[in-house]
């Protein structure tokens, strides 16, 4: 990837909402994760239309969710592009390979809400969502039939409740939403949620009735619904002292934290003028993705912009340029502007207004969501993987690294004061249901 330097005539200046070239929201992602009939497959048959990861020593892991201390599932990608399910039920003790399968290089879905039931799916794809209702040992592939496009994005509240946004068209700006009642089997078409030229990107549900919407448009606005994502209304964010400029492209990436809370990404790029290689025009998320002209050839930068900021390491992302970031605890009455202790990190919470910063061997933690933050104190840990932090509760967490070439999982039971390392074993060695 390539970084890119913006004559862009604006700086949000103030000590809280500069917009910093260090920062990096993927992963990940947070990832911070996605036959006809009712069929069970055995998870490692080649029956989704791929072969089983055999002999796949070297792999990351790419999404985390536990459940509690002891019980969770991890995502690995090989360099290949296939991925594997694995689960542990001792915290790490032990895993077993659950769901291997083809993913191409696309992006990732994977939640589950108890011991038992989970969902996983892809990006980038046709609608196809794999259920599992024992734990991950079998999976219910639930397609999407009369669903046209490509999946940019899914979001589920619970077991029964969800949202994909489809990609219909060559153009974002022609996605629409879909909601599911029963777990993925039947899908509902809401619409387009927003109007063109505005463009969206993801969705994300904090509650069966409120959602958020990532978008670009015209303002530095988001999308947020009330009513189970029938409609859309746009709130307005609080710009840098000067205010906002009157012209250009913005693009918003709303994610909510945790209750009542949720964080902003707005990116400003400037219009385009000629070819003098000032401003841009968004095309895709995630990664951000914009065409400028730059000396009068045609290029495309590509920038990475979630919670999380990577800015060195082996987890390095391009910068965006004129980036301000933004927190609300009260569901978007109001925001404040936000700044990480660090340029390079992973940030969780356990609530909309405590939050944790983990850097490599450093920690840092906030009680205003993000506002303030504790003097970073030393805790012995490797870099964590953007995205991957999952903070359960005050006590317990965990994190992806890696220690040399080696995948490791990284969690505490005590507030983040003591870790424990976990290296994660080659793919091929673990059991299967």
């Amino acid at each position: 990837m390539e970084a890119a330097d913006f004559d862009a005539g604006f700086d949000s200046s103030s000590s809280r909402g500069r917009a910093r070239r260090a920062l990096a929201s993927i992963a990940a992602s947070l990832v911070a994760i996605t036959a006809v009939g009712v069929v069970f497959l055995h998870p490692i048959l080649p029956s989704f239309g791929g072969s089983a990861i055999t002999s796949r020593a070297d792999y990351r892991v790419a999404a985390v969710d536990f459940i509690d201390r002891s019980t969770g599932w991890v995502v690995a990608l090989v360099e290949s592009g296939d991925y594997a399910v694995m689960h542990t039920s001792d915290g790490g003790l032990s895993w077993m390979r659950q769901l291997s399968l083809p993913s191409g290089g696309h992006a990732h879905y994977l939640k589950f809400f108890d011991r038992s039931v989970g969902l996983f799916g892809l990006v980038g794809t046709r609608p196809l969502l794999h259920l599992t209702s024992d734990g991950g040992r079998t999976w219910l592939p639930l397609p999407a039939q009369n669903v046209p496009g490509t999946v940019l994005s899914w979001s589920f509240v619970d077991s029964d409740h969800g949202w994909m946004l489809v990609n219909t068209g060559r153009s974002t700006s022609a996605a629409r939403l879909y909601r599911t009642v029963d777990g993925g089997h039947l899908w509902t078409d809401l619409g387009s949620p927003v109007d063109a030229p505005d463009q969206t990107f993801q969705i994300h549900f904090s509650y069966l009735t409120t959602g958020w919407l990532t978008s670009s448009g015209a303002g530095a606005y988001a999308y947020k619904t009330n009513d189970f994502g029938a409609t859309w209304s746009r709130v307005a964010l609080p710009g840098p002292p000067g205010g906002w400029p009157r012209a250009g492209e913005f693009f918003v990436a709303v994610h909510p934290t945790s209750g009542r809370g949720a964080v902003a990404s707005v990116v400003y790029f400037p219009p385009l003028r000629g070819r003098t290689g000032v401003g841009a025009t968004v095309r895709s998320f995630p990664p951000l993705t914009v065409r400028a002209f730059d000396g009068g050839r045609l290029r495309t930068f590509t920038y990475s912009t979630l919670i999380d900021q990577v800015a060195g390491g082996p987890y390095a992302q391009d910068q965006a340029p004129n980036q301000t970031r933004l927190r609300t605890v009260d569901n978007g009455t109001t925001w404040a502007p936000i700044e990480p202790p660090s340029t390079s990190g992973a940030i969780g919470y356990f609530d909309a207004s405590n939050w944790w910063w983990i850097g490599a061997g450093l920690r840092s933690t906030s009680r205003d969501g993000g506002v303030t933050w504790s003097g970073p104190s030393g805790v012995g840990v490797t870099g964590p993987t953007p995205g991957s932090l999952q903070v359960l509760d005050r006590d317990h967490a965990w994190f992806a690294g890696s220690v040399g070439a080696k995948p490791v999982l990284v969690s505490t039971n005590d507030g983040a004061l003591h870790w424990r390392t976990v290296t994660m074993p080659p793919i091929e060695e673990l059991p299967t249901p």
